[in-house]
């Protein structure tokens, strides 16, 4: 190959290196622009809240600056850079040409058969096997610049899809016309109701909420059908702060509007005004569930919806002029369709199963059309019965052959349908007793005396009574309660007239406290068979006084055993009827701490209060040997040693 093809060559190599960095250097600056520009036409658009004059104003600059851009660092160097160009970067990078290389591009481009051509080529040659291509056109300066490309885009990128506030947003409205995800317009103001049709004669609330910004006035620009000039009106704050409104009253022709706040202006809506029926009268008729056996209620003048969940109410409506087509509609979005009742009205039938709001609407082009203010419904809840003892209403003593006066007082919402006494003696079986006099009566007092003689208890035996109300589809009961049967008052009186001796009260109050426990433990029992128990489940509940009651059982026996290694001949009969009391409930409190292992809370409460029985008897046996002792006086030291003993 000859010395100038050779050299035609590298000037070439040249040349194509200075182009890619040209591009990319081109590409750079034009991405920069781009985001500079960008950052100053959001900003230019952002002060003016991006109304639709500065919105196109900042394209423009936009787009007329990154043209700018594109024209002088991109466009203009391509089109200037050529093989003399290339030649003059070779000779400023490598002096050592002493500008051959740029004489000969020159002559090259004059007179390409001039005979002198091949010997200053080949001259130049010899220099040029050591000036690289590489070094006149860099690749650090390639990658930078295709770096800085790189990253300006991605930036600009990242700003139209991601940014965040009004940067983001006045992005991707500047670029793509539209905000980023369809989003709303950044700041906007949002009018209800909007394009709507009024009723003539009816007021119409206008709210507007600022979204993105503040304003110190909103304004509501208004014009009647009859009008050609906007009347502007100042919108004031609802309660709270959220959003401003003005109620136009009476309406008597149609009116567009919009709203204005701090150089931003909403869409101009329209309120269609037609001349429609009223409502002049509501007749209501609750039909109720069956189970309450309440019978229908019609309720003139109606409006307002008030009843138990699962009543429906049929509401009639009478219009001054007929109405073609109406409806009921609810705030939850349900429609109901108002139908030709039997006397010429409208009918619609409402379900009544929780808490809203209804009003009257006509149906008119595809739109509901209020004709009167919102109607409450209240969805009444079914309470189960309420009951109490109120006479004793606690644990009562008495003697054995005393009565006892039991007085319930019930209620229930919509009537009670059963109201029972439950007692039952020893554990034995649960006896009932009817105490509602007027059957679906609302209110209930009632009371019965109960006979203890009757029941041939002796000191230290219980009856167990609760009360119990039914309506029609709920049960309520009462604690327990137990009615203690205790020695006659003259045993208590020797017992409190007995001198000294002292040290007797401690076998007296172990005992007191483990019949105070059995008595708690049953009505843990029959809370959890009301189903009023503690928190946790059955099982826990179950383990819990299962071992309580597995406790106070060894507590009981220890109790009796050491009652039996003192050998009180004194007491005779007496302590030996203790023992043996003791010991019975101990026996008893066995299968209840089994039956409550189980959660089988109702069959563990015979075995509970049977316990709680001979707990009884033995606390009055006790007060026997008490008396034994008291009656002999007191100060001795045989009576001292032996109120140690007791």
């Amino acid at each position: 190959m000859r010395p100038l093809d050779r050299l035609s060559d590298y000037l070439g190599a040249v040349e194509r290196r200075l182009r890619l960095m040209t591009v990319t250097r081109g590409l750079a600056a034009t991405a920069g622009a781009a985001l500079i520009f960008t950052l100053v036409a959001v900003l230019l658009a952002n002060s003016f809240a991006f109304s639709r004059p500065s919105v196109t104003g900042a394209r423009l600059l936009l787009f007329f600056g990154v043209a700018f851009a594109i024209g002088l660092a991109l466009v203009q160097p391509l089109i200037r850079l050529n093989r003399r160009r290339a030649a003059r970067e070779a000779e400023t990078t490598y002096p050592q040409f002493e500008e051959r290389l740029l004489t000969l591009s020159e002559k090259m481009e004059q007179n390409a058969s001039d005979p002198f051509l091949n010997l200053l080529a080949d001259d130049t040659l010899a220099v040029a096997e050591d000036a690289e291509p590489k070094r006149v056109a860099k690749t650090s300066w390639l990658f930078s610049f295709s770096s800085a490309a790189v990253v300006s885009t991605l930036v600009l990128l990242w700003l139209g899809l991601y940014g965040p506030g009004f940067l983001g947003y006045g992005t991707s409205l500047l670029w793509g016309g539209l905000p980023k995800g369809g989003a709303k317009p950044f700041y906007d103001i949002e009018v209800q109701p909007g394009d709507h049709t009024v009723k003539k004669r009816s007021s119409e609330t206008i709210t507007a909420r600022l979204h993105g910004f503040t304003a110190p006035k909103v304004r509501l620009f208004g014009k009647y059908a009859s009008s050609s000039q906007w009347e502007p009106v100042e919108m004031r704050t609802q309660a709270g702060g959220a959003a401003y409104e003005f109620v136009i009253p009476g309406l008597l022709e149609s009116l567009d509007y919009y709203v204005d706040a701090g150089g931003v202006r909403s869409k101009t809506f329209k309120l269609t005004v037609m001349d429609l029926p009223s409502v002049k009268n509501m007749v209501t008729t609750y039909h109720y569930p069956a189970w309450t056996g309440l019978p229908d209620f019609v309720e003139n003048p109606g409006g307002d919806l008030r009843a138990v969940e699962g009543t429906t109410a049929d509401v009639e409506i009478k219009t001054d002029k007929p109405l073609v087509n109406g409806a009921l509609l609810l705030d939850d979005g349900s429609k109901l369709q108002l139908r030709a009742g039997a006397n010429g009205n409208l009918v619609a039938r409402v379900p009544i199963q929780k808490d809203g709001q209804y009003h009257v609407a006509a149906l008119e082009n595809g739109e509901d059309v209020r004709l009167t203010e919102d109607y409450f419904i209240e969805a009444q809840k079914d309470h189960p019965p309420d009951i109490k003892i109120t006479r004793p209403g606690r644990d009562f003593r008495a003697i054995p052959i005393e009565e006892v006066t039991i007085t319930a007082e019930a209620k229930d919402d919509f009537g009670l349908k059963n109201v029972e006494l439950h007692y039952s003696v020893n554990g034995g079986e649960e006896k009932t007793a009817q105490m509602l006099h007027d059957k679906n009566a609302k209110n209930s007092t009632a009371s019965m005396t109960l006979a203890l003689e009757d029941f041939k208890v002796q000191p230290g035996d219980i009856v167990s009574f609760y009360a119990e109300a039914k309506d029609a589809r709920t049960t309520t009961r009462t604690d327990m309660y137990f009615i203690e049967a205790q020695p006659y008052e003259r045993n208590y009186t020797q017992s409190q007239q007995g001198g000294g001796g002292g040290g007797g009260g401690g076998g007296q109050d172990d005992q007191n406290q483990i019949s105070q426990r059995q008595k708690e433990i049953i009505a843990a029992t029959w809370n959890q068979l009301k189903g009023t128990g503690a928190k946790g489940t059955d099982s826990e509940n179950a383990a819990f006084l299962s071992q309580v009651q597995s406790k106070l059982r060894d507590q009981a026996k220890s109790l009796a055993d050491r009652m039996k290694s003192r050998q009180l001949s004194e007491a005779g009969d007496s302590f030996k009827a203790f023992v043996n009391n003791m010991e019975q409930a101990v026996e008893a409190m066995g299968p209840a701490s089994d039956k409550l292992k189980g959660a089988n809370w109702k069959d563990a409460l015979g075995p509970e209060e049977k316990a709680l029985q001979y707990l009884e008897r033995a606390e009055a046996v006790f007060r026997d040997i008490q008396v034994a002792f008291g009656n002999r006086g007191g100060g001795g030291g045989g009576m001292q040693g032996g109120a140690r003993d007791l």
